[in-house]
């Protein structure tokens, strides 16, 4: 308990914490029990044991005390870390949610008005009707942006139960590659079309890979959407899918905003966002690719980048340069 009242840290019992006031002394029996209280001028510590040897031995408990006691600050401290780490992601996650939500329901009021549905009492379906068929294309374009929305949404979910579990469950089948990447980039056409970027994927014949696919589809999800973001406009975006050694390759290769050299295993880490991606203001809060090696590697599987420095070149004084991401993932064994 720290000056301020607050608990730091407690696993007593339920009786135990019943008769935490009644231990006014370093070492007391308490019960058929023994329990003790120290001060470090900054927080108080309680301890309570069953254990044979601290019962009977009133110099042994006040000496297990003293060494909790003497660790107080760096536990608290540690603690504390562990709180912010648990509420960054905790906060980051309902960030992320609240935001994909309020963009479906901005895509929605953008075909039909609240105001408008709000002054009718009966009749909407037949409202809707007539305000989707005057703009279909607008009405198609916006279904895609809420199907990519809700995607992203559960890449949310599933991270925050794969990434901050202690011991994820992953059920790990044989998928085909391809059928799984296609699954992912239907969602994202919109927006290459958008970019009037080509995407090209070729597959060197039936290739299966051993893996979790609700994770899976979440890296491809990071690193799709990566591509997306930094990929050269009217360009092509190649994939090929082939066997390398006892692996299964996935080769993401465009022109896309350059990365130097010293940041080919950074841009992996999180937080960091590359160079050129924050002078061109279109870096986020760098934790996509991360994100992506570490759900890749619970598969056993890995991601890495390589890129063509002689390729360099300028477009309205943005660098680009050709980039290769490059995913393995396992076979069965």
């Amino acid at each position: 308990m720290n000056e301020n009242n607050e608990i730091t840290f407690c696993n007593l019992h339920k009786d135990e914490k019943d008769r935490v006031y009644e231990v006014v002394s370093e070492s007391m029996r308490v019960g058929a029990g023994r329990a003790g209280t120290m001060s470090t001028g900054k927080s108080r510590i309680y301890g309570f044991t069953s254990d044979r040897d601290f019962v009977a031995s009133s110099q042994k408990f006040r000496t297990a005390l003293t060494v909790i006691k003497d660790s107080s600050e760096s536990i608290n401290e540690i603690v504390l870390a562990s709180q912010l780490a648990i509420n960054k992601s905790t906060s980051r996650l309902l960030h992320n949610l609240t935001s994909l939500n309020a963009h479906n329901i901005q895509e929605i009021y953008s075909l039909l008005p609240q105001e408008m549905l709000a002054k009718r009492t009966s009749g909407q379906v037949k409202l809707v009707e007539e305000l989707v068929k005057k703009q279909m294309r607008d009405t198609a374009l916006a279904l895609l942006r809420i199907a990519k929305n809700n995607a992203a949404m559960k890449t949310e979910f599933a991270v925050f139960t794969k990434l901050f579990d202690k011991n994820p469950k992953l059920q790990k089948k044989s998928h085909n590659v391809h059928k799984v990447l296609m699954n992912v980039f239907y969602i994202f056409f919109a927006d290459f079309t958008d970019k009037d970027v080509k995407v090209e994927v070729e597959c060197d014949g039936i290739q299966t890979a051993y893996f979790d696919y609700e994770s899976i589809h979440v890296a491809l999800f990071q690193v799709i959407e990566n591509a997306v973001k930094y990929v050269k406009p009217k360009t092509n975006l190649s994939v090929r899918i082939y066997e390398s050694d006892d692996m299964i390759a996935m080769a993401f290769e465009m022109i896309s905003l350059e990365i130097k050299s010293n940041e080919q295993k950074q841009i992996f880490d999180e937080g960091y966002s590359g160079t050129y991606s924050e002078k061109t203001g279109k870096s986020g809060s760098g934790i996509g690719l991360s994100r992506a090696r570490d759900i890749l590697e619970l598969n056993s599987a890995s991601i890495e980048v390589d890129f063509d420095p002689e390729s360099q070149h300028n477009l309205l004084g943005v660098p680009y340069q050709t980039n290769k991401f490059l995913i393995k993932l396992p076979r069965k064994k």
